[in-house]
């Protein structure tokens, strides 16, 4: 990007927090990191809502990248206050560019806000096609429909769903956001078209989401997540879990939310364990005490203790039942050098190359996940070449500074053309 030197970019998060919360602020932190190392002006706005925890709460003292925390007092929380705070702090920086990250309805508000700037809007789960949520997932399963072509039948998921928050003063980030877009109306379907049609780019973390933007996918651009760089921190004590003389099948991540498919990987190692019995299955399960004959919980692990023991596995399991957005966890175990069986569906579609990095299994089929499972515990080459091959694949395409040149430089020069 030489022939925009010094362009300045700003970043706009309805949520980021430092120490991270989420996902989606480790993604941006790593992001705007790798960026302040090109030829760019980088610059990241976030509202702090007095009384609100988890919007704008930073307590590290310095990041890698400018940061103005827009304070956002009680007698201002509400939509036209906060769009003009972060519309007059943007202004009187006055970008060449503007990209909103995190946040839920109120983004399509402050894509309008903000429309003299080219501008793109980075989303990090089905917040775009679920009114009620970010998982668009219902009754133990994908949900079939999107907000942007079902909007009523959505409208009233979403209010049957929020209303106790509501009613109850129990309001998260969501519902907070739901209620100053006004988003349980009618009217607000058009505000979230409107928006998307004043984005340049929308962009998505995997190419199944990129499909539900239908009329919008000219606009899309597929950007994974990134990786660290460098060997797993060593094992934490946990490992001492792991039973000697078996093969680990390991499961990571938040195990006991039923979107994850937890219970699939338990039937699988239940039809395993009818004619062997060398493998044992251990999940990061909060509660140290579930365990079975052929498995056991480590209990809560923080991320880097999880990422620890990931390098201790014979093989990582991915058995989601919703569409993950990208699928950090199969990332991870690449990196480590261990072979991945993940649900065909979402990110871990894009990510896991079948039958060269691993198996892709159709979203919670058991029966499937063991053969799999089976085919790699029998053959301990291919499961360490399937390993090398995810290594190699994790290296070249998903550290953080590969997601900037390839994905974020081509992005922001489209921005800026």
């Amino acid at each position: 990007m030489a022939n925009k030197k010094s362009a300045r970019i700003a970043f706009v998060d309805l949520l980021f927090c430092w120490p991270p919360q989420g996902g989606a602020d480790v993604d941006l932190y790593h992001v705007l990191e790798a960026l302040t190392g090109h030829d760019l002006d980088i610059k990241l706005y976030v509202p702090h809502f007095e009384g609100i925890m988890g919007r704008g709460v930073v307590s590290m003292p310095q990041l890698p990248f400018q940061v103005e925390i827009l304070e956002i007092p009680r007698r201002h929380q509400n939509r036209s206050a906060i769009l003009g705070v972060l519309r007059e702090a943007v202004t009187t920086w006055n970008p060449e560019a503007v990209i909103l990250t995190h946040g839920y309805a109120l983004k399509a508000h402050l894509a309008l806000a903000l429309q003299d700037y080219p501008l793109a809007g980075r989303y990090y789960a089905h917040e775009l096609f679920c009114a009620r949520d970010s998982l668009r997932f219902k009754n133990n399963l994908p949900c079939p429909y999107n907000y942007l072509d079902h909007a009523d039948i959505c409208r009233r998921c979403a209010l049957k769903t929020l209303g106790p928050q509501i009613r109850t003063g129990r309001a998260g980030a969501w519902t907070q956001e739901y209620l100053l877009a006004e988003a349980y109306a009618r009217a607000y379907h058009s505000v979230a078209i409107s928006a998307l049609e004043t984005m340049k780019r929308v962009v998505v973390y995997n190419h199944q989401l990129e499909e539900t933007l239908g009329k919008y996918r000219d606009k899309a651009m597929v950007i994974p997540g990134g990786v660290p760089t460098g060997e797993p921190s060593p094992a934490c004590q946990s490992a001492s879990l792991f039973p000697p003389n078996k093969k680990i099948v390991f499961m990571s991540g938040r195990a006991e939310d039923p979107a994850k498919g937890l219970s699939v990987l338990i039937e699988a190692g239940a039809r395993l364990l009818r004619h062997r019995q060398d493998f044992h299955i251990v999940i990061t399960h909060y509660d140290p005490m579930w365990r079975g004959p052929f498995f056991s919980s480590t209990g809560w692990l923080d991320h880097v203790q999880a990422r620890a023991l990931m390098a201790h596995a014979t093989i990582c399991v991915v058995p989601s039942l919703w569409q993950e957005p990208f699928g950090l966890v199969a990332v991870e175990a690449m990196m480590a050098g261990v072979p991945v069986c993940a649900s065909d569906t979402g990110g871990l579609r894009d990510i896991v190359k079948h039958q060269d990095t691993g198996f892709l299994f159709p979203p919670g089929d058991a029966g499937a996940l063991a053969h799999a499972l089976e085919v790699l515990l029998d053959d301990d080459s291919r499961c360490q070449a399937m390993g090398r091959a995810g290594r190699d694949r994790a290296c070249n395409s998903y550290t953080w500074s590969m997601v900037v040149d390839n994905y974020y430089l081509p992005l922001i020069e489209s921005l800026l053309s």
